[in-house]
């Protein structure tokens, strides 16, 4: 009877491992929209634009503004692990230029950090932001 009643046992732990796993959520795409102010480290010097980013879903887009070429568009994604990665398509003095950056958000969602940008001609640097209050 007891030998019995452990294989039952048994038998509904390993029937209840396959709920126990599909009742895990999946991880959720961070919430990136909104203003972020930004510190840029460029072999050329440094930089403090903002990124005014809107987010569906997994896809981001929005305006970053620096105080020497204003407002440029940018476009790119967000996934589950936290990872931002977007291009800006600049108009510098005339010349068309693309940024790219890739940067990792925080699991609070307030800033990012280990941000690489590299912008095309003129090398790779650093970033790190924080949401604007």
């Amino acid at each position: 009877m007891r030998r019995r009643f452990l294989a039952l046992a048994a038998l509904l732990v390993v029937a209840a491992l396959p709920l126990a796993a599909a009742q895990t959520p999946a991880p959720k795409v961070p919430d990136v929209a909104g203003k972020w102010n930004v510190a840029m480290e460029l072999s050329i010097g440094t930089s403090t634009p903002t990124f005014v980013l809107k987010q569906e879903g997994d896809k981001v887009t929005g305006i970053y503004t620096s105080s020497r070429y204003g407002d440029s568009k940018l476009t790119g994604t967000i996934d589950a692990k936290r990872q931002l990665s977007f291009t800006v398509a600049l108009d510098a003095e005339g010349m068309s230029v693309s940024m790219f950056f890739q940067g990792e958000v925080a699991a609070d969602g307030q800033s990012i950090a280990k941000g690489t940008v590299n912008i095309e001609g003129l090398g790779e640097g650093t970033w790190v932001a924080k949401k604007a209050q």
